[in-house]
């Protein structure tokens, strides 16, 4: 069975009561321009964060950490192992050691908080017994001796510079000259020097630190470590930033508390602020890569000469894929961002989506649909109906001018919009389960 080349897209219209999703940081609701006018906005991160979570509440796939306490995390496991603390007696010295295996094979350490790594680091959920495994193995014979340097260094410390006597002899003597270049040569070796001993990467230890890290938030959202470039994964999947399908004007919210234990005679607030908040209709977009999802969860991401695969995807591959993109599927449906819910409520699922499963050709945001706002009218003031009145509109029209680009199959859910179909009346599955089914259960005709 060959599926290579597939892509699926996820197109939601989704109206949200007055709420504040995804704030700025003036504590506002995100905005974006977009065909002239200001629309509200939810940032691609706010929403993988709240797929994430959904994720994780509902254990659907398994998923990995982000956090720059991978230090403290192996010291818990390594701290598990009797044998090896009993080795390694002093705390002090597993601390150094796990710094000096970190800040050689993920990040460098904070400077403010050495015991944090100084970027967030995606880990999956097996990495970290990886992690303290391959550190067991290479500790005698790499680590320790750089422990003990590291100690050395700490506890020779080189003391004051000696002053001269003060005798005319000394307090009249020029001081040499140093052109330009001698002192920078002077100050790069300092730097050098105050660097201290490092661990040098094992290229084989990288590469079972690389296979550890899979997970579905990983393979479909990526992984980025600018210190160490091949412990990278490729996101197989694009997340757009949501934006409204109208005209959007920001709103602000006055409050007041008042003190349940003032006395009578006390008035007014005990507490008063403003919170801003909009109200708003999201056109929502995503896409996922099949090919690269299955590369990312098999490991097969190694390439050969002019950029080939090194290893060819198999159909247990391609099941582990579609597992993680059926979990995606329902994730973008059913979470919501949680930002001041506990203000807003602001719980309202999708009105419409579309999936859509193509073999070639080329993925399609149909953000253009409201490049002109959707503009409620005297006849038709039905706002999430208008846009999905115009993405309708929109998808005929691509269709019409590009053609099919690859479309092997289209399924769609609406909370009682079929008047507004248009030519995607037809793909109509009734519910949101029928829907990701239909997606799912489709295969290249043999």
């Amino acid at each position: 069975m060959n599926d290579s080349g597939v892509k699926i897209e996820v197109h939601l219209i989704q109206n949200f009561a007055p709420s504040n999703l995804n704030r700025d940081d003036t504590g506002q609701p995100k905005s974006a321009t977009f065909g002239y006018v200001q629309r509200a906005r939810i940032s691609s991160q706010c929403e993988k964060h709240a797929v994430r979570g959904w994720w994780c509440k509902h254990g659907t796939v398994t998923i990995g950490d982000r956090t720059k306490r991978l230090q403290q995390l192996i010291a818990g496991e390594l701290a598990k192992d009797m044998e090896f603390v009993k080795k390694v007696a002093d705390n002090e010295d597993r601390k150094i050691g796990i710094r000096v295996f970190t800040n050689a094979y993920y990040a460098a350490a904070d400077k403010k908080k050495p015991d944090n790594t100084s970027v967030l680091i995606f880990v999956g959920p097996n990495e970290i017994d990886v992690c303290t495994q391959v550190m067991k193995e290479i500790w005698d014979e790499n680590i320790d001796p750089i422990v003990k340097k590291i100690r050395d260094l700490k506890t020779n410390k080189p003391g004051k510079k000696e002053t001269l006597d003060n005798n005319d002899d000394a307090t009249e003597q020029p001081a040499e000259q140093k052109d330009d270049k001698e002192e920078v040569a002077e100050k790069t070796d300092d730097k050098k020097k105050s660097k201290g001993p490092e661990l040098k990467p094992i290229d084989e230890l990288k590469v079972r630190l690389k296979a550890a890290q899979v997970s579905a938030d990983i393979a479909l959202f990526g992984r980025m470590l600018a210190e160490n470039p091949g412990l990278n994964t490729d996101g197989a999947c694009q997340v757009a930033h949501p934006i409204s399908t109208h005209k959007v004007d920001m709103e602000m919210d006055f409050y007041t508390a008042v003190d349940d234990l003032n006395p009578e005679e006390e008035t007014g607030a005990g507490m008063m602020g403003v919170v801003g908040f909009n109200s708003a209709c999201y056109y929502r977009y995503a896409l996922v890569d099949r090919d690269q999802l299955a590369r990312n969860l098999s490991g097969k991401t190694e390439r050969i000469n002019k950029g080939k695969w090194a290893y060819e995807l198999e159909a247990k591959d391609y099941q582990e894929a579609d597992t993680v993109i059926k979990a995606f599927l329902e994730a973008m449906v059913y979470s919501i961002p949680t930002g001041k819910q506990n203000s807003f409520a602001a719980q309202n699922l999708p009105s419409f989506g579309l999936f859509v499963r193509r073999q070639g050709g080329v993925p399609i945001s149909l953000a253009n649909a409201f490049a002109k706002p959707v503009r409620p009218t005297k006849d038709d003031d039905d706002l999430i109906g208008l846009s999905v009145n115009a993405l309708t509109k929109h998808w005929n029209a691509i269709k019409m001018v590009y053609g099919d680009q690859g479309v092997k199959e289209t399924a769609c859910f609406h909370l009682s919009y079929g008047t507004r179909l248009n030519e995607l009346k037809d793909c109509d599955k009734g519910s949101v389960k029928n829907a990701i089914d239909a997606i799912m259960e489709t295969r290249e005709e043999q």
